[in-house]
């Protein structure tokens, strides 16, 4: 019976044993799986912003029985676009497909209507945007480079419904013309490019359902009458060395990036974390499968065998007999004619030594290579393209010739990893998260740079100076209501920075962000002496911002210290309130005139310029 109870619980024991290490293994990997889902799904919703995700937030959103809106301004980046650079296999990806919307066939009806007889009247005219497309989908590729696509369509027409709905009434849109002319109701300005055109006419349509006889914008800054600038490229150096410098700090990121840079990349390959996260965004945006390198691809298994041994085969002639083959090369370098192209390129590549020290391995192979490029096409100049492009292409046809000192009996399985060995790498969500993770902290220190900040302040000048001359018309002349600029993410992030905020999350620019100024004038006017209604008067007219649906007003430099705030209903929700926050409309004017270039120890915009264009501050 003893040994019957002993059996009974080993039995037990072992199968409880072998059946809970695997779930709880299981669990663990549902769980990692799903933190990396979790994480990469924030990263889709932040970076490529849907327009499901794109909804109103305090737009508008002011106690309307004190304030009278005044009208609005309203600075957006393009939607969502195709790669800035050439992808390996950008012509498949998915960039064309047409998301799901009454909205958006509603807006093709409505462009199709208009073009029906021709071409739309928005760009029937001469001008800098005429026969411009008003549909993305006329791209001949799945993704062109740099062009709208439909859903960036739709997310720019989401963007005019938010505008709609938070002002529409306020300040008649839906009878609103953006013509461009300083009497009318409206003014658009977009940059001369096709996205930012589209998107203004998906935004003006979504606002007031017409489109917009655009103004062009002659830089991305929207400079206006201050663009020359010798300042910008001093400051630009200095911001890129400082980017450079922080990659390297980070050795694991940078090896990342090249690997990620070889698979992405047609023509060459990158550095910059940053175009890195643009190719990258063509992918998860568009839902689209990641890439892998293709390099092993294109050999079957026994041509990658041979290719490792003949290269493991060439290491061990070399390290044979280094001294030897040092003589033959020197002897090769007197004979071989230096005074041709050919060969003038390869001596420089060469660069050959007098005092012959002993060379490592990679360095031989280097020169063997050019040797043999040398020799190969000395003679046949139609095949000559370029030495450091060929040199690239010869590792697969470099050989070495037998040597008998090689061992007969050498393992052709022999499968040592070298260096000119091609690499099979696929990108993981988790190499997305690790770019994305740096960046995110790279654009803090950003934000703190000094002279990102002076830069900022100088490139986004004729942008803000613009938008306060247009505030002073809204309280003087009623007019304009609505003024749009249909920008990049480089004109949102100068001003980011230029009016003080200090959120790397407002300076990490997503596809359809919006910045509104809304002006605004106290509705009772009454002397408190006399008791009767009076004229207003500057100190009666404020402003706010609104980023993405969030009131910043309160964080901007010129406004911390001197702002009304209000609690307020949320429009969508009564149960909820927002925090928001008016700041006079003399700040601003003071900031512009008074304040601006007090950081540079000057009085104006073209004193700043040369002084530091000069480089005389470090």
């Amino acid at each position: 019976m003893t040994v019957w109870i002993f059996f009974l619980i080993t039995v037990v024991y072992k199968y409880i044993s072998v059946n809970d290490d695997p779930v709880s293994v299981k669990i663990e990997r549902n769980e990692y799986i799903s933190k990396i889902d979790t994480k990469y799904r924030k990263i889709f919703a932040k970076a490529c912003n849907p327009s499901e995700n794109i909804v109103r937030g305090s737009e508008g959103a002011v106690d309307s029985d004190t304030w009278l809106l005044q009208g609005i301004l309203v600075i957006t980046r393009h939607g969502d676009r195709g790669p800035l650079t050439h992808l390996k296999s950008g012509d498949k990806l998915p960039c064309d497909t047409v998301p799901v919307s009454t909205l958006l066939k509603s807006y093709e009806e409505f462009v199709l209507n208009a073009s029906s007889s021709g071409r739309a009247w928005w760009v029937a005219g001469p001008g800098p945007f005429h026969n411009f497309p008003s549909l993305p989908r006329t791209a001949t590729t799945h993704c062109a480079l740099g062009q709208l696509t439909p859903k960036g369509l739709l997310q720019m027409i989401t963007v005019g419904n938010i505008l709609r709905d938070a002002y529409g009434e306020k300040l008649g849109l839906e009878s609103m013309e953006l013509t461009g002319k300083k009497e009318t109701g409206g003014i658009a300005y977009s940059t001369r490019y096709r996205r930012t055109f589209q998107s203004l006419q998906a935004l003006s349509w979504g606002s007031t359902r017409g489109a917009a006889a655009a103004r062009e914008a002659h830089s991305v800054a929207f400079c206006f009458r201050h663009c020359a600038c010798n300042a910008h490229h001093a400051l630009a150096k200095k911001i890129s060395v400082q980017a450079r410098n922080r990659l390297e700090s980070h050795p694991a990121i940078k090896e990342l990036i090249k690997k990620l840079s070889k698979v992405l990349f047609e023509s060459q390959e990158y550095t910059d974390a940053d175009v890195v996260r643009d190719a990258l965004l063509a992918y998860i945006c568009h839902d689209a499968a990641l890439p892998c390198s293709e390099t092993n691809k294109k050999l079957n298994p026994d041509k990658r065998r041979k290719f490792r041994t003949e290269s493991v085969r060439s290491r061990h002639i070399l390290e044979v007999d280094i001294d030897t083959l040092n003589m033959e090369l020197d002897y090769i370098n007197n004979q071989l004619d230096f005074n041709n192209e050919i060969g003038r390129k390869a001596r420089d590549l060469i660069k050959p030594n007098n005092q012959k020290p002993p060379l490592d391995f990679d360095t031989q192979m280097e020169r063997e290579k050019l040797l043999y490029y040398q020799q190969r096409y000395l003679d046949n100049a139609d095949g000559y393209d370029d030495v450091v492009i060929v040199k690239k292409n010869l590792d697969a046809d470099f050989n070495f010739q037998s040597d008998a000192r090689v061992d007969a009996d050498f393992d052709e399985d022999y499968k040592e990893p070298t260096a000119d060995a091609p690499e099979h790498f696929c990108i993981k969500k988790e190499h997305i998260m690790s770019v994305f993770a740096y960046l995110e902290w790279s654009y803090r220190q950003d934000v703190k740079n000094v002279h990102n900040r002076r830069r900022s302040l100088l490139i986004a000048y004729g942008l803000i100076h613009n938008v306060v001359q247009n505030m002073i018309r809204m309280i003087s002349e009623n007019k304009p209501k609505f003024v749009a600029y249909s920008g990049h993410d480089k004109t949102l992030q100068a001003l980011i920075l230029a009016l003080g905020l200090t959120s790397y999350q407002h300076y990490n620019i997503q596809y359809a962000s919006r910045m509104i100024f809304e002006v605004y004038r106290r509705k009772e006017l009454r002397d408190e002496l006399k008791f009767t209604k009076r004229k207003a008067i500057a100190q009666d007219f404020y402003f706010r911002v609104v980023y993405n649906g969030d009131d910043v007003t309160n964080k901007i430099s010129f406004c911390r210290n001197r702002h009304i705030a209000m609690k307020v209903p949320d429009p969508g929700d009564d149960l909820k309130t927002f925090s928001a926050y008016l700041c006079p409309i003399e700040n601003i004017v003071r900031f512009i005139h008074d304040d601006y270039f007090a950081g540079f120890n000057v009085s104006n915009y073209k004193d700043a310029c040369a002084i530091f264009g000069n480089g005389r501050h470090a």
